[in-house]
């Protein structure tokens, strides 16, 4: 029985990673908060966490610093705030 559930949640969750798709946004990175680990890109703000953002540190980019950001498109269109920046890259 436990063999079955686990297969269960391994498929579930592989349809969840594969539901969710990446998109990116560049632009010039505005509004760093680095105790919040927020900023603003095209006038959205993203959250870019130290354990799981990939590229950038937050705390080696500055305002006006040109940047690439990679979000789950899921995110982006649940209306929270901030969006996961999976990837933040200095352009």
């Amino acid at each position: 029985m436990q063999r079955i559930l686990g297969m269960v949640a391994a498929s579930a969750l592989a349809l969840m990673v594969h539901g969710a798709s990446a998109a990116e946004v560049s632009g010039p990175i505005s509004n760093i908060d680095l105790t919040a680990n927020t900023f603003m890109v095209g006038g959205k703000t993203y959250t870019a966490s130290p354990t799981n953002t990939v590229g950038t540190k937050l705390s080696d980019l500055m305002e006006g610093d040109n940047v690439r950001v990679e979000f789950a498109t899921q995110d982006a269109n649940s209306g929270k705030s901030p969006i996961n920046a999976m990837a933040l890259e200095k352009e």
